[in-house]
């Protein structure tokens, strides 16, 4: 941890409300993604994330230095992720209407398809890799968290976390390469949609 961080973070302990809002502020991006890499519901997302600042708030107290603010910052998140969908139904309809497509003049072609694959990799992470797996992918692939960090985000053993990441791979270039969602319904949701225990 920088020493800046350090600093910042002992401050908001004794209670500089600036010195709190400035850490969190900083994280407040990566948490909405990691958030939004698992629920793949901006919105979701967006609640999730506030919700963690502010279980932040209320336990600032509780960190002890002993992993980096950023693993103790992402354990909160996940454990409003785990309570949320623990009993969400398991089908959720995906509305292509609702994903927004920036435009520039340079290659809007490109952007098109950028969006298309953001999009593809969200649906397969969320219907195609169940929650135990997809959890230990978004944190490792997607937000570089160490295995280590990982397991004490998630509360795993070392190896449970590797042996889980891998499988998680696995799942997701099985669906995502393979291509096993093959058609789609007239209201944009996938036929594979629904079917998997999360």
């Amino acid at each position: 941890m920088h020493s800046l961080e350090y600093s910042l973070i002992e401050k908001a302990k004794k209670g500089d409300q600036q010195a709190l809002d400035e850490i969190l502020v900083k994280e407040q991006k990566n948490i909405f993604n990691l958030m939004y890499q698992l629920t793949g519901v901006r919105e979701e997302a967006e609640d999730l994330a506030q919700d963690t600042l502010l279980m932040a708030y209320r336990k600032i107290q509780d960190f002890r230095h002993e992993a980096g603010f950023r693993t103790w910052l992402s354990r909160i998140a996940i454990n409003l992720f785990r309570q949320k969908y623990r009993r969400k139904p398991k089908h959720v309809s995906v509305c292509l209407e609702k994903i927004k497509v920036p435009a520039d003049g340079s290659n809007p072609e490109r952007l098109v398809i950028k969006r298309e694959l953001q999009w593809c990799i969200i649906h397969s992470l969320q219907h195609h890799v169940p929650k135990k797996y997809r959890m230990a992918l978004v944190l490792r692939d997607l937000h570089n968290f160490s295995y280590r960090e990982i397991s004490e985000i998630l509360g795993w053993s070392l190896s449970k976390t590797k042996t889980r990441l891998h499988r998680a791979r696995k799942i997701f270039r099985h669906h995502f390469i393979n291509g096993k969602c093959k058609a789609f319904a007239k209201d944009y949701r996938c036929i594979c949609e629904g079917i998997l225990d999360l």
